[in-house]
């Protein structure tokens, strides 16, 4: 083996090295919750102070034009995003909906099958969903009418439910659900 293979095997060798040694620093600075020192960066991941320097510079080229930034301000570092992608203060975001497994379950349901009357829930199911039923109708996410034919009340997804989901209609629902559930 030559020398000039020998310092290319070398070279190879601490590539790799220094490889895993960023993905190290990249998976801890993620981890942590607040800014964080070059010496406590380089000791977990077993390098010297001046290669986990050059690994932060590295990683702050990387993340330069993404929607996370690696931030330092003297010896402390931590990921940040950018003030043009963060949310306005004055804006909002809508609020969080929590359901129960028996809201969800309904819901899923609906979704599949289209409107149904409570009786056929109730076969699907195998258990009363009364309470969700009223809890989904109050909150506004299912719309309750009355079938003549069926002689029951029908129960469908309401628009307020598709509008906090982020659908126009049930068919954008319905393709997306399908989608999904096919790894699309």
């Amino acid at each position: 083996m030559t020398k000039r293979q020998q310092e290319n095997g070398q070279e190879f060798v601490e590539g790799i090295e220094m490889q895993a040694a960023k993905q190290r620093l990249e998976a801890l600075l993620f981890s942590t919750e607040q800014p964080v020192g070059v010496r406590y960066l380089a000791r977990r991941i077993g390098q010297e102070v001046s290669t986990t320097r050059r690994l932060l510079e590295i990683l702050r080229a990387d993340y330069a034009n993404r929607g996370v930034h690696l931030e330092h301000d003297g010896q402390l570092y931590c990921f940040s995003v950018p003030e043009r992608l963060s949310v306005n203060p004055g804006q909002q975001a809508p609020p969080r909906v929590t359901l129960s497994p028996q809201g969800m379950e309904i819901l899923a349901l609906l979704i599949a099958k289209g409107p149904l009357p409570r009786k056929e829930l109730l076969e699907y199911r195998g258990v009363t969903s009364d309470k969700a039923l009223i809890s989904l109708v109050q909150r506004g996410f299912l719309t309750a009418r009355r079938d003549y034919l069926r002689k029951a009340v029908v129960y469908d997804v309401s628009v307020t439910l598709l509008e906090h989901w982020g659908f126009t209609t049930r068919e954008e629902l319905v393709h997306d659900v399908e989608s999904r559930r096919r790894g699309l």
